[in-house]
């Protein structure tokens, strides 16, 4: 079960209406819930997550009404796992080697990559503890996705003790778009100084200083790029190699275990822009 309920939770949880809503959510039944409105769609969206073990979409019309809930989440449950999941504002052919490097500098990008690696992280441990709640405007439910298999297929875990032949790894960020600087300052860049790699992956939040003896991974540290000076130290961690022009093939919703909720926030708003998304094909 999620965390200790918060009173303002239980007041809402309380109320036998809400309460039976709420129940039939979870059993798998579509509901309607009117008169929500601002910060109250979040309160009643962290109230309901109290009351299950599968991660929530929450669904909105557009993307500053997304981040406002986002936003207002993070007060209700702030140490939870609230997720913004961005649309992309860039699909342009990746092929050329400048265009690689934009893409991979592109925070949205590597905010999508991250929800999606947190949401497979959780299906293949099954681990619904605390649910996972995902906000969405319609623009990036229809987006594609890279599908999960290749997602996996992707992704190479990097920890220390393991041993990794140097120069593959270089060219393996190389190939995968990655520009070669003499200091890291963006995601999408990598620098080699004798046996320290820096590396910065669009979907990591800090950049990592993996330190070899031979062909040894000898340790791993984040570090702050202000002073590029090592943080805490880490055991491993994940390498995606991935550009947006190859992430299609699937959708978010493959992303969820079936029964998830899905919070539609005013329906008819929801409706009527993934209208007009498509009239623009």
């Amino acid at each position: 079960m999620p965390d200790s309920v918060p009173p303002f939770f239980q007041y809402l949880l309380d109320y036998a209406p809400f309460a039976g809503a709420v129940a039939e959510l979870w059993a798998g039944k579509s509901i309607s819930v009117d008169g929500v409105h601002g910060g109250a769609c979040a309160l009643a969206a962290a109230a309901i997550r109290q009351n299950g073990n599968k991660p929530i979409l929450i669904l909105t019309a557009a993307i500053e009404h997304a981040e406002k809930i986002a936003d207002d989440l993070e007060l209700f449950l702030p140490t939870a796992k609230n997720l913004l999941f961005p649309p992309l504002e860039h699909q342009s052919p990746m092929h050329e080697p400048e265009n690689m490097l934009f893409a991979l500098a592109d925070d949205l990008f590597g905010q999508r990559i991250r929800v999606l690696k947190r949401l497979s992280e959780e299906l293949s441990l099954k681990d619904f503890s605390s649910p996972i709640i995902i906000v969405v405007p319609v623009l990036s439910l229809l987006q594609p996705v890279p599908p999960k298999e290749l997602l996996a297929k992707r992704t190479q875990i990097l920890q220390t003790g393991n041993r990794i032949n140097f120069e593959q790894l270089r060219r393996f960020l190389l190939e995968s778009g990655y520009h070669h600087v003499p200091a890291v300052d963006l995601p999408g860049e990598f620098a080699v100084r004798g046996s320290i790699f820096d590396l910065f992956a669009p979907d990591w939040k800090q950049p990592v200083r993996v330190e070899f003896f031979d062909d040894e991974i000898e340790s791993i540290r984040r570090f702050d790029l202000a002073t590029q000076r090592s943080l805490e130290k880490v055991n491993k961690i994940d390498l995606t190699r991935l550009l947006p022009d190859e992430a299609v093939g699937a959708s978010l919703l493959d992303y969820l275990p079936p029964t998830s909720p899905i919070i539609l926030v005013e329906p008819h708003d929801i409706e009527f822009t993934a209208q007009q998304l498509h009239n623009r094909k």
